[in-house]
């Protein structure tokens, strides 16, 4: 009889183990289909944030970027922050209204994309909008 017992109790357990079982795997999909959701999301979330910082195809219109001050630079060992050479003597730069300076080159590329200062992010447009008045 004791045996009988055990045997009842095993197989009622073999039962819920498969219970248990066939429902860990439909948790285990919701959770995939979960996980690839939050992926997704946080890809938009980081494009959006890239955007704002980049401004994406809203750039300093040219006629601005031509009003930017232009010098020649002397003898120093300055780099240029966008892409990191050396200004060499003579070269013309572009100084920014928050006193920043560029290749024109360099510069130039980054505000057509761009409206924020590589270095301080300050905006450019809105200086330039300010001192135009």
């Amino acid at each position: 009889m004791i045996q009988i017992v055990q045997e009842g109790q095993e197989q009622q357990e073999r039962q819920e183990f498969e219970v248990d079982e066939n429902q860990f795997r439909r948790w285990e999909q919701v959770a995939n289909q979960y996980r690839q959701e939050i992926l997704l999301l946080e890809q938009q979330l980081w494009q959006t944030n890239i955007d704002k910082v980049f401004q994406k195809g809203k750039g300093v219109p040219k006629k601005l970027q031509q009003k930017l001050r232009k010098m020649k630079m002397g003898k120093s060992n300055r780099q240029c922050s966008i892409c990191c050479n050396n200004f060499s003597k003579d070269e013309t730069i572009i100084q920014l209204p928050c006193k920043h300076i560029f290749h024109q080159s360099c510069l130039f590329s980054w505000l057509d994309h761009s409206t924020k200062c590589p270095n301080c992010r300050s905006d450019v447009l809105e200086d330039l909008k300010s001192e135009e008045k």
